[in-house]
């Protein structure tokens, strides 16, 4: 005697198992691959994750070997910043490595070096080994001329799709940028450059994303008396961009000395000031309490890089700050209490290596599981296209 069971109940079912049992239920029989690999399931448990989301961090790091690079999966809670996953790095790419965009619902974006013209884009879902690549945009060297380019990566809730945003600033025409987006549904490339903003975005450093937007350092174009700073960011639902100030005393960045970096906490952003040089290094955490409200922006801490501590990276939920010692390892450090975990993750010294790590979050969706294709039959044709 057959069994039925309804299908809202078996949704709810599955959707609470982990992902590698999901994925092997599609083996079960073709109603229930059909129910499993279609677009409404794979965002009912996306959904599900977010609103269960325990927080985890994804640290991609490459070491000393050549060619040696890794995704780190860990807990990110109070006490613990545990392994938790381990994916190998199985990308090749013709430069030394491939540059991490962003992570975001399970996805990670790919590119190849973006300082080149290559312009191989990616998005991977790790968990269960799916990638599509991204085609070709239409702002190219060969079109265009040299360029420098900010990429973004995301998610437009409204639509239930992931976009890319690139901002071109060509050669001798640095303001307004050509823009384009990506959709992972439509799969192609749309001009927006119409929407621009005024401004240069700082191509050397990687977007913050929170609450549906990426954003970016930026200041206005060469030429202009003005040195203040700003964030601009772009909405990935209305495809807009927006200004954002900045605390006042990082408005004017003009002096060389001095690193920023912008970084997402929690449900805000962050910016890092790093002072590595002279009698006084130095770091200090500015946090945006009121995400949106310019008045909200709080001086966290400010501490010495004393005790081997080097380079920061980003900030954890608990607003512990991870970073590189002297050493070469990635540590997990405490202000308040001066407290430095180590995390046991040895990463490269070297300077242009080191510009490859990444931090953010992740979690584990079914998304792609639709489309795109089994990770090694699109690495070969990968290989091939390059």
């Amino acid at each position: 005697m057959s069994v039925y069971i309804y299908e809202d109940v078996l949704v709810n079912v599955l959707a609470r198992l982990p992902i590698e049992i999901i994925v092997r239920c599609t083996l079960v029989c073709k109603s229930w691959f059909s129910l499993i690999t279609s677009p409404n399931f794979i965002f009912h448990h996306l959904n599900q994750t977010i609103t269960n989301n325990k927080g985890h961090l994804l640290i991609r790091y490459c070491t000393d070997e050549p060619r040696k690079e890794y995704c780190s999966v860990r807990f990110d809670n109070n006490n613990t910043c545990d392994e938790y996953k381990r994916f190998d790095f199985p990308f090749t790419s013709l430069y030394p490595y491939i540059d991490v965009v962003g992570s975001c619902n399970g996805l990670i974006c790919l590119s190849d070096d973006r300082f080149r013209y290559n312009l191989g884009m990616y998005l991977w879902n790790p968990c269960i080994g799916k990638v599509v690549v991204i085609p070709r945009p239409n702002v190219t060297f060969h079109s265009h001329g040299s360029f420098m380019h900010a990429l973004g990566f995301g998610f437009d809730s409204v639509s239930n799709d992931f976009k890319v945003v690139r901002i071109v600033h060509l050669e001798n025409v640095e303001v307004p940028p050509e823009v384009e987006v990506y959709s992972l549904k439509s799969g192609c490339w749309k001009n927006i450059s119409d929407k621009a903003l005024h401004y240069m975005v700082d191509v050397h450093l990687r977007q913050a994303y929170v609450n549906g937007a990426a954003h970016w350092l930026a200041y206005p174009p060469p030429g202009e008396n003005d040195f203040r700073n700003l964030i601009v960011l772009f909405d990935m639902s209305r495809e807009v961009f927006r200004e954002m100030p900045v605390p006042e005393s990082v408005y004017r960045m003009d002096d060389s000395m001095v690193e920023t970096s912008l970084v997402a906490f929690r449900e805000s952003i962050s910016l890092i000031k790093l002072w590595a040089y002279g009698d006084d290094p130095h770091c200090t955490v500015w946090v945006m309490k009121d995400y949106g409200v310019a008045e909200s922006w709080s001086k966290q801490f400010r501490f010495d890089l004393s005790g081997g501590l080097k380079m920061p990276l980003g900030l954890r939920r608990n607003g512990e700050v991870l970073m590189t010692n002297k050493e070469g390892y990635l540590v997990s450090f405490d202000p308040e209490r001066r407290r430095i975990m180590d995390l046991e993750i040895q990463v490269s010294t070297n300077w242009y290596y080191g510009r490859f790590f990444y931090v953010g979050t992740h979690m584990e969706s079914l998304v792609l599981l639709d489309k795109g294709a089994d990770f090694w039959y699109t690495f070969v044709g990968v290989l091939l296209l390059k």
